[in-house]
Order: structure tokens, then sequence, then C-alpha cells
């Protein structure tokens, strides 16, 4: 079939048409053919951003801005949508920052990353902020200079104003009044000094009299003499009294005592002895605390079961208990469960480092920036025991902790609970 000049006119101006949309939109940061990502980033100003802004990476362009438009919450603020060419994905806390890419201050926006392993979904948030273009950071750099050009002219100025005031006419007068002033001043003080003078003369006769008191208060504190000579004697009394205490022996004893404390406290510290193996073996407090419980669950198993260990009875009440056959179905189907804690590390270790390569299902678990590591889910407490064992040949400070409903609790009072 015969295809007309029409047909193929056609045909040409519609892809003549396509491609021509296909151009501004490209120019535009749309790309039909590539598969981009895109994010947004909110910023308070964009200093000139526009659409089709590059967006980079180190220096290499990764995306373009696709839109800029006001937030519907009316305060001002500017939602921009920029491209990621590809699936290429941002790490978590990585900053979307506004910059000045050449001297006459095109704005781009250059992504500052953060090393982290968990990244952005599509059409996220991202965090931001605006460097200072250079014009502010020269007025940054101008603004104390001129300040101080400021200052330095003010001082000019009131200098200029003191001397010209100085020199006015007026203002000699004014020095010549001062003068004259102060001279009335001398005058006056010279007066004052003649009457001063005057009223010591007729003064003269109650100054007399008060040097007389004096003289009779001299006079009452010698004749107590004696009285401040009892009063020192009973002071040598008292230091004679302090000076026979032997001192030196006193403080000799105190020093003996303190050291033999000393030496207590280190064969404490050394684990020396029973009481500083308690102190700082840990293992032996685990074995003390595993002990009692086990002491406390034969003597009970002794009371319900008295067959199993005695073997005769003068009464047979036809009643056999045995708390050992069903212990651990019980414990299976109770709401207290067991866990082995290994150990805690303030960084993140790998699930398959070589510290776990004997043990299965390592769980871990981050409290606070502390990350816990723990083995075993059971409620059957002989299961949890032999658990421990194998663990403290590799972890020894390896310890049994207790769960209710998902929550921890003390361990022995879940042990009091499942015995009961």
């Amino acid at each position: 079939m015969k295809i007309s000049k029409y047909t193929k006119l056609g045909a040409l101006i519609i892809f003549s048409i396509a491609v021509f949309i296909w151009g501004i939109n490209y120019l535009k940061g749309v790309d039909y053919f590539n598969t981009n990502t895109t994010y947004y980033a909110v910023y308070d100003r964009v200093d000139g951003l526009m659409k089709s802004s590059s967006v980079t990476l180190s220096g290499y362009q990764v995306g373009q801005v696709k839109d800029i438009r006001f937030s519907d919450k009316n305060d001002g603020t500017l939602i921009v949508s920029f491209s990621l060419e590809g699936d290429m994905k941002i790490p978590v806390g990585t900053e979307a920052r506004i910059i000045s890419s050449d001297i006459m201050g095109t704005r781009s926006i250059k992504l500052v990353l953060n090393p982290n392993n968990s990244y952005y979904s599509e059409y996220d948030t991202i965090p931001t902020s605006v460097e200072e273009d250079l014009k502010e950071q020269v007025s940054m750099q101008v603004l104390p200079l001129k300040n101080k050009a400021e200052q330095l002219l003010a001082s000019l100025d009131s200098a200029i104003t003191v001397i010209t005031y100085v020199f006015n006419p007026e203002a000699r007068k004014n020095l010549s009044e001062s003068f004259a002033h102060i001279n009335q001043t001398i005058v006056n003080l010279e007066n004052a000094s003649a009457q001063l003078n005057y009223l010591l003369h007729s003064e003269t006769v109650d100054i007399q009299t008060t040097m007389a008191n004096f003289n009779k208060l001299s006079s009452s504190l010698a004749s107590s003499s004696d009285d401040f000579s009892a009063i020192a004697g009973n002071l040598a009394n008292i230091t004679d009294s302090i000076s026979a205490v032997n001192l030196k022996e006193m403080f000799s004893n105190m020093a003996e005592s303190s050291s033999g404390i000393k030496e207590i406290i280190a064969k404490v510290n050394s684990a020396e002895g029973s009481a500083g193996l308690l102190v700082n073996n840990p293992e032996l407090y685990q074995n003390l605390t595993q002990l009692s419980l086990s002491l406390d669950y034969l003597l009970k198993d002794i009371r319900n079961n008295p067959k199993r260990y005695v073997h005769f009875s003068a009464l047979d009440f036809g009643k056999s208990v045995y708390i050992n056959s069903d212990k651990s179905s019980a414990s299976a189907n109770s709401e207290y469960t067991f866990k082995v804690h290994l150990i805690s590390s303030s960084e993140r270790l790998n699930l398959n480092n070589e510290l776990f390569v004997n043990f299965t299902k390592v769980e871990e678990t981050e409290i606070s920036g502390v990350y816990n590591y723990s083995i075993g889910n059971t409620s059957d407490i002989k299961e949890i025991y032999q658990l421990l064992e194998k663990a403290q040949k590799v972890f020894p400070d390896a310890s049994i902790v207790a769960f209710k409903n998902g929550h921890r609790v003390k361990l022995d009072k879940a042990l009091r609970k499942i015995n009961n």
C-alpha cells in the first residue's frame, strides 16, 4: 500500500512536536527516558535558585531542580523538589545546601553526605541549609572595619568639638571665672583653718578632762592585774593537762589501726580470701545463687516426694507427687521466659562475628545506645541453665535474664514463681 504524502507530512509534524515537547521538558530537568528519584527540601529562602538548577554531589551533577513553590502553611517557606538520575539513594542525615556555583552568583544545590547505612525513601523531605553568598561574606568582613571607622570619626568629631569650644571667647571667659572661683575657694579654706584653730583653743578644757578619764581607766586596769594573773594561771593548767596526754602514742595507735584497715581492704580488692572472692568474682556469686536455687528446689522435692529419698513410711497416704516430671512442661507454659545475656557493647557487632560462631539465633537489642546480645528464649529453666553453661565457656560474664510478657523482671522473682 502506498503512503500518501499528507500522511508522511502529518507523521513528521507529530514527531517534530513530540521532540519539541521532550526537549523543553529535558531543559526543565524532566527526562522521560531515564528513571529518576524525586526528593523534597524546605527552605526559608532560596536566594536565586531556579528550576533546572543543578544538584551536585562532590562537584559532580547528579540531578536537577524540578519545581519551586510556596508551602500550603502560608508561612513564607518554599518547597523545592529535585530529581536524581537513576535510582540513586541518599543516606539519612544528608543535607541539601544551597550554594553559589560560580563567581556570578548562580545558585545550585549541593548534597552534603552523612555516611549511614539507612537511606531516605523517594519523596522524603531532606534537611536543608543555605550557604552565604560572596556579597554577604564580603559584607561580614567589611562590617567590623565600618564600625571602627564610624567610631573613629565620632571620636574625631568629639575632639574637634572640644577644641572649638575651648578656644571660643565665651569659653575663655568661663575659664577666667573658674580661676577666680578657685582663688575664692582658697580664701575660704584659710578662713576655715582659722576657725578650726580657734575651736581647738576653746575646747582645751574638754580635751584635758578626756585625758584624765583615760588615766583613771589605766589605773583600774593596773589594779586588776591580780585577776589577769589568775586567768593566766588557769590557762597554764589547761595547757599542762593537754601536754600530759601522750599524743604521740595516740596518733601512733591511730596510724596502726589505719594501716590494718588498709591491709584488709587491699586483700578484699585483690580477691584474697573468701570475702575478696565474693566481692571480686561474679562467677562465684552466680554459682552461689544457682546453688541456693538448687537447694531450694531439692527441699521442695523432698517435702513433696519423700518416697523418692526415704524408702519406708509408717503411714501410706496413697499419694505420690513428683515435681520434676511435669515441671518442665509447666514452666514451658509459664508466662515467664528466660534468655542468656552474652555481652553488651557500645558499638554494634556483626551477628556473623566469630564470637557468636558457636551459637544460633543470637538476638540483638539496643537500649540507650548500648547493644545487648543474647541467646535462647524459653520457659524451660533446665534448658536455659544448659545454655548458660555453654555460653560461659566463651563469655565468662554471661548471665540469665528473665522476662514476663515481654518485659524484663528480676531473676529470683521469676524462679520463685515457676517453682511454686
